[in-house]
């Protein structure tokens, strides 16, 4: 099993099933390898580790699998983690205060509350950001400022006040609102803005070669992600505990029960994937890449729900 990293809680689901012991449960020995980086670079070493073999399943953002399944490599999307954005935006507490922001604010105050401010955002997002500038009526090129920000420097601009709001996601997001007096505006992982809700955000994938050779393998895996992403809906202290046991490296171990509570709305019900989820993430392709063309792309080879769908057979 490789995952882009071994330290981010953005694919919560899987960090509960390895430290609720749920892969143990099915008789899986899920040996959890880093993969490098979070960029471009080192996201393909993660899919060419599945390809040639020396990782059997990946986590892969949608993104890479998309790539991947532009250059026609034989990968399997089978398992979806997250449904909704790991990505809200916070605003500077004074400005939050001046604006009579809250979180409790109708939403509509929030958004038209955007306007004039300028907003951090690392590179990959930006797509993200403008369909949320015009959710709320505002046009991204005049209504507000993106500062493209790199990625581990976000906080610090929103410290140095070079940035009015932030659009993050962990470890940047609980830094801001924990230690730098940050006022959650958007909370996109409860699904507040419906464009950008509902999912297929990070995945579980494989080979076809393997899915083929293991399908029971895949279906007790999928059944282990089922049950992680069950409990982390009802109980929040099993929750927490298993993530402190997976062996995940907690960027900010302070903040656990903040971005727990945060993300629990961002996981999925089921595991369930589709093809039209897959070819919807086109539209939010990272803004510093290019996106493969699809439009000539059969899909259904790409994509097996065949798992999600026998475990509700079993309920």
């Amino acid at each position: 099993m490789l995952a882009p990293n071994d330290n981010n809680l953005q694919w919560l689901n899987f960090w509960v099933a390895q430290g609720a012991r749920y892969f143990s449960d099915e008789g899986l020995q899920v040996q959890v390898m880093p993969g490098g980086t979070g960029d471009e670079e080192g996201g393909r070493r993660v899919t060419q580790a599945l390809i040639d073999g020396s990782a059997d399943v990946v986590i892969q953002p949608r993104p890479l699998f998309l790539l991947a399944v532009g250059e026609q490599q034989p990968v399997v999307a089978f398992a979806n983690l997250l449904r909704n954005d790991p990505i809200n935006l916070v605003v500077q507490g004074d400005i939050a205060a001046a604006r009579g922001l809250s979180a409790q604010s109708p939403l509509a105050d929030r958004l038209k509350a955007l306007r004039g401010l300028k907003i951090g955002v690392a590179p990959g997002p930006i797509t993200r950001l403008r369909v949320l500038a015009a959710a709320a009526g505002l046009d991204p090129a005049t209504d507000i400022t993106i500062i493209t920000v790199p990625g581990q420097a976000q906080n610090q601009f929103f410290g140095e006040r070079m940035v009015d709001a932030l659009y993050a996601h962990t470890p940047y997001l609980e830094t801001a609102l924990m230690e730098q007096d940050a006022v959650l505006t958007v909370n996109q992982s409860a699904g507040e803005i419906p464009a950008l809700a509902d999912r297929q955000i990070h995945m579980l994938v494989t080979t076809r070669q393997f899915r083929d050779a293991q399908p029971d393998v895949l279906k007790r895996m999928t059944r282990a992600v089922y049950r992680a992403q069950r409990l982390i809906h009802a109980d929040r202290q099993a929750t927490l505990d298993a993530i402190r046991a997976s062996g995940v490296r907690l960027r900010a171990p302070g903040a656990l029960e903040l971005i727990v509570e945060l993300y629990e709305p961002a996981v999925p019900l089921t595991p369930a994937v589709s093809v039209e989820g897959a070819l919807a993430e086109l539209a939010f392709f990272p803004g510093r890449r290019v996106p493969p063309d699809l439009s000539g792309v059969d899909m259904t080879p790409y994509v097996d729900n065949t798992f999600a769908e026998q475990l509700q057979t079993e309920r």
